[in-house]
């Protein structure tokens, strides 16, 4: 898969819906961690105002937005690192956030990353499967997804049975943007941040 193209072929609220159920892997030193991702959410560059680059902010932080798509752009948030992939075409900064993933590969290693009781709550997050992972600084930021460490499958792993649509959490302070169905996920899934236990699947974890 062309990494750029996959990344520019389409609107970014459908390219966010077609990464759920792709496999997200890192080669790490302890080994290879990975996960199917559960939880996105699109942001749409500069008349977006959630989003990093609303208003042609640029900076050197966020400048991986700018890059051409399938970038990654890591970036602090009360003192938490959360994680983008750019999308579209270079110069037009629009992203998408990866929230949540279901591990599969290395979970004696996220684990070990990460301890918690619940075993739902170790990936349900963009901090939390950042810091599983063992991601715990901003140096794969600016590169190329697939041409390191970090590891997007060509295909989908899983198909989700629905696709459920919401807004987008914690940028209710951002006016009618607020309210824009732009936040996707594997209705059902337990690995969905904020996923209530009475809406689990806990069958078939939302997958057909």
């Amino acid at each position: 898969m062309n990494i750029s193209d996959f990344f520019q072929k389409t609107t970014t609220p459908e390219i966010a819906q077609n990464l759920l159920g792709r496999k997200l892997s890192y080669q790490t030193e302890k080994g290879i961690v990975s996960g199917l991702i559960v939880e996105v959410e699109a942001y749409l560059g500069i008349e977006d105002m959630a989003a990093h680059s609303y208003a042609g902010r640029h900076t050197k932080s966020n400048d991986p937005l700018y890059q051409a798509g399938g970038t990654i752009y890591i970036y602090s948030i009360h003192k938490y690192l959360d994680m983008d992939i750019s999308v579209q075409e270079a110069g037009n900064p629009q992203g998408i956030l990866i929230r949540g993933l279901e591990p599969i590969d290395g979970l004696d290693i996220l684990q070990e990353n990460r301890p918690v009781k619940n075993q739902f709550d170790l990936t349900n997050g963009p901090a939390k499967w950042m810091r599983a992972f063992g991601i715990l600084d901003k140096e794969l930021s600016g590169t190329m997804l697939n041409a390191g460490p970090l590891q997007l499958s060509n295909e989908i792993i899983k198909q989700p049975k629905n696709i459920a649509v919401s807004t987008r959490i914690g940028i209710d302070n951002k006016g009618a943007w607020a309210k824009k169905p732009l936040r996707f996920s594997v209705q059902g899934n337990a690995y969905v941040s904020k996923t209530r236990k009475s809406d689990m699947d806990l069958d078939s974890f939302g997958w057909k």
